[in-house]
């Protein structure tokens, strides 16, 4: 059915109180030449009719010019009298704003980036252990789930520090010029060494350092106060939650570096703890039945290849179920 257009509908168009269909019928009416004339026509007719939808721009003008006179403001008042001055400051504004923008965008990307710019960094995933040579020739084994960090530059001129966050043994190597070794950790402790080998076990649930041989230092804060000791070979020292330090002496059999070589050394350790070591060392999220089970101690050493025959230990060795499905694993009694 072929459309009516009429003189009023398009006015009802120019006022927006048409249809969709309506507007839809005069897209078509559109289509030949003449009824566009005639549109452009009505349009023209439209306006006139209606004064109030055109531009005042002098009426306007007279307004805004009479507001400032009775609302004083010098920065606006200049930029009335002189436009060439105020799109020449707001060009400057424009440029500044642009430039302060690219710094800030660099600021922002060296700040998120700057461990990745100054920092390299070797890592181990779960389960997995790697050992690899520093630049002054120290050599470092990760335990799994462990991270270090060594800077890029400068390493072994001035200073030899690295940050280290899970658990790793070091043996390093003596300068000539008997430059430290310094091993930082985020636990308010930091291992400062000349040419020794020791542990470092930084982690959630506590620290310690165990010295092999040689000498260190262990500067730690307990609280306000700043404190240090130093260790022998065969000394351990454990921090607590307040990071308060207790120094003992372990014999060999209690080397607790002795993770490098895939061996376990539970010395009355709860089974707790051991879920603990479980989920940093291999990502498993190890369930418990009831706090009794996780209160018993646990004792041996043995050598485990993979987190399935450590599993298969724990089991033996307390008597329990163990239940693994991928990373989940269940302890209970039988």
């Amino acid at each position: 059915m072929k459309a009516d257009i009429t003189k009023e509908l398009i006015f009802n168009n120019f006022a927006n109180k048409t249809t969709p269909l309506q507007r839809k019928q005069i897209d078509d009416w559109l289509q030949s030449q003449t009824n566009e004339e005639l549109y452009y026509q009505w349009l023209e007719e439209w306006e006139n009719a209606n004064l109030e939808y055109l531009p005042q721009s002098e009426r306007l003008l007279e307004r805004y010019t009479h507001f400032l006179h009775n609302n004083p403001h010098p920065v606006q008042a200049n930029q009335l009298k002189n436009r060439s001055g105020y799109f020449q400051q707001r060009q400057w504004w424009l440029t500044w704003l642009i430039a302060a923008s690219v710094l800030f965008v660099l600021a922002m990307g060296t700040w998120l980036f700057r461990d990745y710019t100054y920092y390299k960094t070797y890592q181990t995933a779960y389960g997995e252990v790697k050992t690899f040579v520093l630049t002054d020739g120290s050599q470092v084994t990760l335990n799994a789930n462990s991270s270090l960090r060594i800077p890029r530059w400068g390493f072994g001129d001035q200073k030899r520090e690295v940050i280290l966050d899970g658990e790793a043994g070091f043996t390093v190597t003596h300068l000539p010029n008997h430059q430290k070794f310094l091993v930082k950790t985020d636990k308010k402790f930091e291992v400062v060494v000349l040419g020794t080998e020791f542990s470092v076990f930084a982690r959630h649930r506590g620290a310690r350092v165990i010295l092999e041989k040689g000498k260190v230092q262990v500067n730690y804060q307990e609280g306000n106060s700043a404190k240090q000791l130093v260790m022998k070979p065969g000394d351990l020292v454990s921090f607590n939650a307040k990071n308060q330090a207790t120094l003992k002496t372990v014999s060999p059999s209690q080397n607790f570096s002795i993770w490098k070589e895939k061996r376990f050394v539970f010395d009355e350790i709860s089974l707790s703890d051991v879920a603990q070591l479980l989920e940093e060392t291999y990502g498993l999220s190890v369930t418990i039945d009831t706090p009794e089970l996780a209160q018993r101690k646990l004792m041996g050493s043995f050598r485990a290849e993979n987190v399935d025959e450590l599993l298969r230990t724990i089991s033996d060795l307390l008597d329990i179920n163990v239940v693994r499905q991928e990373d989940q694993v269940r302890l209970s009694e039988k």
